[in-house]
C-alpha cells in the first residue's frame, strides 16, 4: 500500500509539472502568434492614417490676404503704365480680364479645363467622425481577437500535451516492463509528428482568415450603437461603460456565438480548399484518422456550451480591464458640498430669507458628482489601448485572460478528459 501510494504521488506531480509547463508554452505560443494577427489588424483598421490625414489638413496653407494685395498693386502698376500708349492699354485691359477670370472662378473653373479633376476633399468633421468608429471598432476587435486566439491555443495545445503524456506512459511502462495498463476512454495510437503540426496549424484560419468575419461583425455593432453619438457630446465613465456593454449585446444578438466555430476552424469544401492550398498543403498529406479525429474533438469542444462561458467569461474580463485603464482619462470628481442647513421660519413682521442664493446651492448639491470628458478627447486613449492589447510589452491585457481561472478550468477539463483525443 505505501509503494502503491508513492507511485501515485509520483504520477500526480509529474502530471501536474507538465500541465504547468504546457500552460506556460500557451502563453509562449500566443505571443508568438499575435504579431502575425496586430500586423493585419492594424493595416486594416488604420487608425493612424486618419489622424495623419486630419493633420494634413490642419498644415494646409491659408490665403495669404497680403500676397492678394501685391497682385491688386500690379494690376493697378499696369494699368497706368498702360495709359500712355493707346494699344498697349487694350491689350492690358485683355490680359487683366482674363487674370481675373481665373482668379475669381476657383474650383469650378479648374473643373471646367480639368475633367479628371479630383473630388472634393473630406471635412474634420467626416475624419472625425471615422475615428470614432474605428477607434472603438480596432479596440473591440483586439479584446474579441485575444480571448479567441487564448482559448483556441491553450485547447490544442492541452490536447497535445494530454496525448503526448499518454504517449510517454505508455512507452515507459510496456516498453520497460512490458505490463498491461489500463487507460481510461479510448487510445488507439501514437500521435506523429506531421499530425501534430498540421493540428496546430489550423490556427491559421483564425489569424488570417476567420478574424476579418468578426471584424465585420464588430464594425457593423459599433455603427449601430455608436454612430449617433455626437463627437462633442460629454461622457461620464458610467457611461462609456454602458456604450461598450450595448456593443456586446448587439454582437450577440447578431448571431456572433454561431459563427464561432466558422470564427476559429475552416468549415465546409471551399474554406478547407483555401486553408490547404494557402498553405500548400494536400488534402490526402493532412488529413489522416489521427488529425480527422483530433479535429473532431476540437469542434466539439468550440462548440460546447463550457466553451462558450468562458468565451464571455474572457470577453467581460478584458473588457473590464480595459475600462479600469479608461478610468484615467477621466478627471477626479469633486463632492458635491452639503447644504449650510435647513431655512429658518420665517417670523411675522421680518422679511423672507434670500431664496435666490438656496436655489444656487440646491442646484450645486443636486448636480452630479460624475465627471465627464468629451467623446472626441477619449478616441486617442481608446484607440491606443486597442494597440497595447495587441502589441503590449509586456501584455496585461493576454496575462491577465490567461491566468482567469476558466481558462485554466477549460485547460485542466481539456488535458483530463475522459475521451482520450486519438
Amino acid at each position: 500500500m505505501q509503494g502503491t501510494a508513492v507511485k501515485e504521488r509520483a504520477a500526480k506531480d509529474n502530471i501536474r509539472r507538465r500541465f504547468d509547463q504546457n500552460q506556460r508554452d500557451c502563453m509562449f505560443t500566443i505571443m508568438s502568434l499575435l504579431p502575425e494577427l496586430s500586423e493585419q489588424v492594424l493595416r486594416e483598421v488604420d487608425v493612424e492614417r486618419l489622424i495623419a490625414e486630419l493633420r494634413a489638413i490642419n498644415k494646409q496653407p491659408v490665403v495669404d490676404s497680403q500676397s492678394v494685395s501685391e497682385k491688386s498693386e500690379t494690376r493697378e502698376g499696369s494699368s497706368t503704365d498702360g495709359a500712355t500708349e493707346r494699344s498697349t492699354s487694350e491689350s492690358g485691359v485683355n490680359e487683366d480680364s482674363a487674370s481675373r477670370a481665373t482668379d475669381v472662378a476657383g474650383p469650378d473653373a479648374n473643373h471646367l479645363l480639368d475633367d479628371n479633376s479630383e473630388p472634393a476633399k473630406r471635412t474634420k468633421v467626416d475624419i472625425w467622425e471615422d475615428i470614432k468608429i474605428q477607434s472603438f471598432t480596432r479596440t473591440l476587435i483586439a479584446v474579441y481577437t485575444e480571448s479567441l486566439l487564448t482559448m483556441l491555443v491553450h485547447v490544442q495545445l492541452n490536447m497535445i500535451g494530454r496525448s503526448t503524456y499518454l504517449d510517454s506512459v505508455i512507452g515507459k511502462y510496456t516498453g520497460e516492463t512490458g505490463d498491461q495498463i489500463n487507460l481510461e476512454g479510448r487510445y488507439e495510437s501514437f500521435l506523429s509528428i506531421a499530425d501534430e503540426q498540421n493540428f496546430l496549424m489550423l490556427s491559421w484560419w483564425f489569424l488570417n482568415r476567420g478574424w476579418r468575419t468578426l471584424m465585420t461583425r464588430v464594425s457593423r455593432a459599433t455603427e449601430h450603437c455608436i454612430g449617433q453619438l455626437s463627437l462633442k457630446e460629454r461622457l461620464s465613465h458610467r457611461e462609456l461603460t454602458s456604450l461598450f456593454n450595448n456593443i456586446h449585446i448587439k454582437l450577440r444578438e447578431d448571431g456572433l456565438v454561431q459563427l464561432l466555430p466558422k470564427i476559429l476552424l475552416p468549415f465546409g469544401d471551399a474554406c478547407i480548399d483555401d486553408y490547404l492550398s494557402a498553405n500548400r498543403l494536400t488534402s490526402s498529406q493532412v488529413f489522416t484518422p489521427v488529425f480527422v479525429r483530433l479535429l473532431d474533438q476540437l469542434r466539439d469542444v468550440i462548440e460546447s456550451s463550457d466553451f462558450l462561458y468562458v468565451f464571455n467569461c474572457s470577453i467581460d474580463r478584458l473588457t473590464l480591464q480595459l475600462l479600469e485603464t479608461l478610468q484615467e482619462s477621466f478627471p477626479e470628481s469633486v463632492p458635491a458640498p452639503t447644504p449650510s442647513g435647513p431655512l429658518l421660519p420665517t417670523v411675522e413682521g421680518e422679511s423672507a430669507p434670500d431664496l435666490d442664493n438656496v436655489v444656487k446651492e440646491f442646484e450645486v448639491y443636486s448636480a452630479s458628482s460624475e465627471s465627464r470628458v468629451v467623446v472626441v478627447q477619449l478616441l486617442p486613449r481608446i484607440a491606443r489601448e486597442g494597440h497595447q492589447i495587441l502589441n503590449g510589452v509586456p501584455n496585461q491585457y493576454l496575462e491577465n485572460v490567461s491566468a482567469s481561472r476558466e481558462i485554466q478550468a477549460l485547460s485542466a477539463a481539456v488535458y483530463t478528459a475522459e475521451n482520450a483525443p486519438i
